[in-house]
């Protein structure tokens, strides 16, 4: 992996420990609209900090304060429609780097803390571990643009689109925490009008996320009148997907959205041909962006015209709890290349592998559920 940008840990300290001289000069009449980041009159995210990128693609480094004693911080960053973007620097108060430079790719596994790129919008739990990271005593940080098809470092000479960031702090993760779901139900589902296989998926989520301490809650079902039967996406392209979402009335700042229904293809502009998956979360961790839900396919791609495809309950609640556990910021225990997630406690075996649907793939392990339980989206108990 090349590095093109490297913040010394030192001079960010220095950033972090003075105050934010030159904030009030930043630019603040040109930030995303509110309406894009899902700013509502009772949010519970504050903003603190709006810059641009600069001509190199990259933004100015920006600080937040110390925040306290807390699990957690989560920020919320947005940008302008079809800007993809990536933290490229990350330091804490202490001085300890976790992010230190642009990387190719969706997500960056070559950082000490593992963060995914966003498309237009993107939420980073940034969560605490006394010996390597302290995200409460401050940060230091920069964010990248990426061309949205090769996802590669860009530089825009001529476009310094605006970013706005905006925060939470995490006191304490819950022990056991409620996740309110909507489910958005497209007539090419095996779902559609079926509130007993409803209830019973629910019934089987319950089970599969009960070693997380998530207990998930049914707060309301739509149906989708309008969906196309094929769903084509990438990660720097979720288009096809917030269309999905266009017709689905405003829901809850912390309630998480299912959409059921269409055949589900994942279709890389680099790497091709497009595939067909079990399941899609268009960003890891969830919670802002214009695809802002977890997809969960109704049609077999290869015969889309044979109408929904009769899942079993229980492998689709599997399925399910796995987007979900991305949706909540866990990325794959073990990818496809072999590669491993740098949790302390998840192996091979774990519900997280890329294939989820594995005999052996069961269960989360106390890492990810503290992982899960940090996310803004989920609520004690």
């Amino acid at each position: 992996m090349s590095w093109t940008t490297t913040l010394g840990r030192a001079a960010l300290a220095v950033l972090l420990a003075g105050c934010d001289a030159d904030a009030d000069e930043r630019e603040s009449d040109t930030s995303p609209d509110a309406a894009a980041s899902g700013e509502d009159d009772a949010s519970a995210w504050v903003e603190v900090e709006r810059a641009r990128f600069n001509s190199d693609g990259e933004s100015e480094t920006l600080t937040i304060r110390d925040q306290g004693p807390a699990d957690a911080v989560a920020l919320r960053v947005t940008s302008d429609p079809g800007v993809c973007f990536q933290l490229s620097a990350l330091v804490d108060g202490r001085g300890r780097e976790v992010v230190g430079g642009r990387s190719p790719g969706v997500d960056c596994r070559g950082c000490a803390l593992r963060t995914s790129m966003a498309a237009a919008a993107g939420v980073f739990v940034l969560l605490s571990d006394a010996e390597r990271f302290e995200p409460e005593t401050g940060l230091a940080l920069r964010l990248a643009q990426l061309d949205c098809e090769t996802l590669t470092p860009l530089s825009t000479p001529d476009s310094r689109p605006p970013l706005r960031v905006e925060l939470q702090a995490i006191a304490a993760a819950p022990e056991e925490a409620a996740l309110d779901l909507r489910f958005l139900v497209a007539d090419s589902s095996i779902l559609r009008g079926d509130g007993p296989r409803q209830a019973a998926l629910m019934d089987a989520l319950r089970e599969e996320l009960a070693e997380a301490g998530i207990v998930p809650r049914l707060v309301e079902t739509v149906d989708l009148d309008v969906l196309s039967p094929e769903l084509r996406f990438h990660a720097g392209d979720p288009s096809d997907l917030a269309a999905a979402l266009a017709e689905a009335p405003p829901k809850a700042e912390t309630a998480v959205d299912v959409v059921f229904g269409a055949c589900l293809r994942y279709d890389d502009p680099i790497f091709g041909p497009p595939r067909a998956v079990n399941g899609f979360t268009p960003r890891i961790p969830g919670g802002a962006g214009p695809a802002d839900a977890v997809f969960m396919p109704g049609l077999d791609c290869l015969t889309p015209s044979a109408g929904p495809v009769d899942v079993p309950v229980d492998v689709q609640a599997h399925v399910l709890a796995h987007e979900l556990g991305h949706y909540l910021g866990l990325f794959h225990a073990v990818e496809e290349n072999g590669g491993a997630d740098p949790l302390d406690d998840t192996g091979p075996d774990n519900i997280m592998h890329y294939n989820p649907e594995r005999a052996a793939s069961v269960g989360f392990s106390p890492a990810q559920g503290r992982v899960m339980r940090a996310h803004p989206a989920v609520q004690a108990l």
